[in-house]
């Protein structure tokens, strides 16, 4: 595949690297009109003079030929009845400069709408909930192959296969026990005075008599993911204690034995950075040495507390600690494709404008997005889960969902949620 362009510029080999992946030949970019013209396989012209021959062709945007960040508010437009971004205005369909868009989250380079966390919010990206909703990256792509196809109909390319993957973040291990005398009283006190009587004999009751904790379902998660097949991800938070970091003390034995009991289990165990870490490196190369040591292993794979983080700031830290895997990719307020698509890719670093070693795996729906954000109901979920189920389905490639060990635990507000999760692992 050979694709010509009269610039060659990293932004443009990152957005065709990622456009043309599972092709059956080698894609490259030329800047010799005479070498284009002679090449006898598949090609596509991408440049603002027309081509002399009959040719799949693409009128850039500004966007893959330069180095800049220019804040954008592109609106929505359509080709084929696929919404994508009007990024200069003149209503193009530039599949390649689109695709780029998203993967590298560029809008959130200079977005300043911000949630109380620091997040950026899902009803500020572009194309808001409706477009979120749809992995357009992989739309483009088809769109993409479709327009080549038209000149080269012997061209293939392999689509990924759809796949479940079900994540388990551990913000607090245990609900009531392992958690200290000052603590464990202080909160039982909390209980009776705001009127939580049978949580406080549920506390009590757990302490007092080495009962089950009922956020200790994980061996109920490793039996239900290995019965039915299902890749099972964990990532845990080994803070210290803070106002968002609820943990209990990462060298706490019971803990370990959970953590390592995943572990032998054959699922990934990942490092879940704490609310503190996010701008301050020191403290997350501690947390991340402290899973290390617990491991006995490199910890290679992470997912950030509260899906916060910041661009590039917060995958730059990741990466100079050694992490080579994220797994933050989504939005806490709204179900979908964040980055537009439901494929692992490598992070492209708009800053020094190259393409990076980390590894970005989405997230397409989270628990609490569900629950405490969309307010549904577990059957209401459901429905909103079959539908992003069916979006990947058609696409290919993983539908990942996020969940909490606590979120399974049938308590709570989480009352009836274990079948949404059995629902959405299958």
């Amino acid at each position: 595949m050979l694709v010509y362009s009269r610039i060659d510029h990293p932004r443009l080999r990152y957005a065709m690297q990622r456009a043309f992946e599972g092709l059956s030949e080698a894609t490259r970019i030329t800047a010799s009109q005479e070498e284009f013209k002679a090449h006898e396989g598949a090609k596509l012209w991408y440049d603002s003079d027309p081509c002399e021959i009959s040719v799949a062709s693409i009128i850039p945007v500004d966007v893959l030929w330069n180095g800049d960040i220019k804040p954008l508010q592109p609106g929505i437009v359509y080709w084929n009845s696929i919404p994508f971004p009007d990024l200069d205005g003149s209503g193009r369909f530039d599949p390649l400069a689109s695709i780029f868009f998203l993967l590298s989250r560029y809008e959130e380079y200079t977005a300043d709408a911000l949630d109380e966390h620091g997040r950026f919010s899902g009803h500020s990206a572009w194309g808001g909930v409706g477009i979120i909703a749809k992995p357009v990256v992989d739309l483009w792509r088809v769109a993409l192959l479709d327009m080549v196809r038209e000149h080269h109909t012997e061209l293939n390319m392999e689509m990924p296969p759809y796949r479940v993957v079900a994540t388990i973040d551990v913000d607090s291990a245990f609900a009531f026990r392992y958690k200290g005398i000052r603590r464990t009283i202080g909160a039982g006190l909390r209980d009776v005075v705001i009127g939580k009587w049978r949580q406080a004999f549920e506390r009590a009751h757990c302490v007092l008599t080495d009962g089950h904790d009922p956020f200790d379902t994980y061996d109920y998660i490793i039996d239900y993911c290995e019965q039915h097949r299902i890749e099972l991800r964990t990532f845990f938070l080994l803070a210290n204690r803070s106002r968002f970091d609820i943990n209990v003390d990462h060298r706490n034995d019971q803990l370990q034995d959970r953590i390592h009991d995943i572990l032998d289990a054959g699922a990934i165990v990942g490092i879940h950075p704490g609310y503190q870490s996010h701008d301050n490196i020191e403290i997350l190369q501690e947390e991340i040495q402290r899973l290390a040591h617990i491991l006995e292993e490199k910890v290679i794979h992470s997912r950030q507390h509260f899906l916060k983080f910041r661009l590039p700031e917060s995958y730059q830290r990741l990466m100079a600690c050694g992490i080579q895997h994220d797994h933050s990719m989504g939005y806490a307020d709204v179900p979908g494709f964040r980055a537009g698509t439901c494929r692992a890719f490598p992070w492209f670093d708009l800053q020094h404008n190259r393409e990076t070693a980390l590894m970005i795996h989405p997230v397409v729906v989270m628990d609490s997005t569900l629950n405490s954000y969309m307010h549904l109901s577990p059957d209401d979920a459901m429905v909103s889960i079959d539908g992003l189920r069916r979006e990947v389905q058609r696409v290919g490639g993983d539908f990942t969902s996020l969940w909490h060990n606590e979120t399974v635990a049938e308590r709570g507000i989480w009352k009836g949620w274990r079948a949404v999760w059995q629902h959405a692992i299958h």
